[in-house]
């Protein structure tokens, strides 16, 4: 199965979880916020192409990011509930590795969001457990020139699965930590000036872990 084939069924399956929780929301739920830093860690591989030709032995590395991030949720019951997750879009450098070590590819400007339904553990006590699955995708705003020059990325999208937890210290307010991990891949593209201005692409594997932790509220 592909990574586009497995996003459109766990989308779909999204969509067919939340359509009926939504029909039969009830009093105790509603909307809440998780506001805090997020650490985005890349489990980078790539294959990568110079005029055409593999690149032997080559491959690429991804700087992780640090970015303030913000999840806006409702929760239709005290057991399911739905969290649109955005941040501060960071900036991250493509280097080469392998036979590419010490090449800078360039610098990325990108946008992460997260689209998943929960289902919240009813532990009847502060410490309150987590588990979801959903969408992502991540949005390609700019990117800087290194030794590839012309260089583009594509927006990519992929299926996240989702575990964490709040520790409520009151009914509204809270802490939480989570850990959103995101399969998905893009398409670099550009012209290497040492090699005559040959085109270069790079088919790269992100998968990132993204680690998000601070404040709660419900309102």
């Amino acid at each position: 199965m592909t990574r586009n084939e497995m996003t459109r069924k766990l989308l779909t399956m999204g969509i067919l979880l939340v359509l009926p929780v939504a029909a039969a929301a009830q009093d105790q739920g509603g909307w809440y916020i998780q506001l805090g830093a997020a650490n985005v860690g890349f489990s980078e591989n790539a294959d990568i192409s110079a005029g055409g030709a593999p690149v032997p032995g080559s491959n690429a590395t991804i700087d992780d990011n640090g970015a303030l991030a913000l999840g806006i949720g409702y929760r239709f019951s005290p057991t399911v509930s739905v969290i649109g997750i955005f941040g501060i879009p960071p900036t991250t450098s493509i280097n080469g590795s392998g036979t590419l070590a010490g090449l800078k590819v360039g610098e990325v400007t990108y946008g992460p969001a997260v689209l998943a339904v929960n289902y919240h553990f009813p532990t009847g006590s502060a410490f309150q457990p987590f588990l979801g699955g959903g969408i992502s995708y991540t949005k390609i705003f700019d990117t800087e020139d290194a030794s590839v020059q012309n260089l583009e990325a594509d927006d990519a999208f992929g299926p996240v699965l989702r575990v964490g937890f709040d520790y409520m210290v009151d009914d509204r307010n809270g802490f939480f930590l989570s850990a959103n991990k995101i399969f998905t891949s893009t398409t670099v593209n550009g012209t290497a000036a040492v090699l005559g201005g040959a085109p270069v692409s790079a088919d790269i594997d992100l998968d990132p872990l993204i680690i998000h932790a601070g404040w709660t509220h419900r309102f």
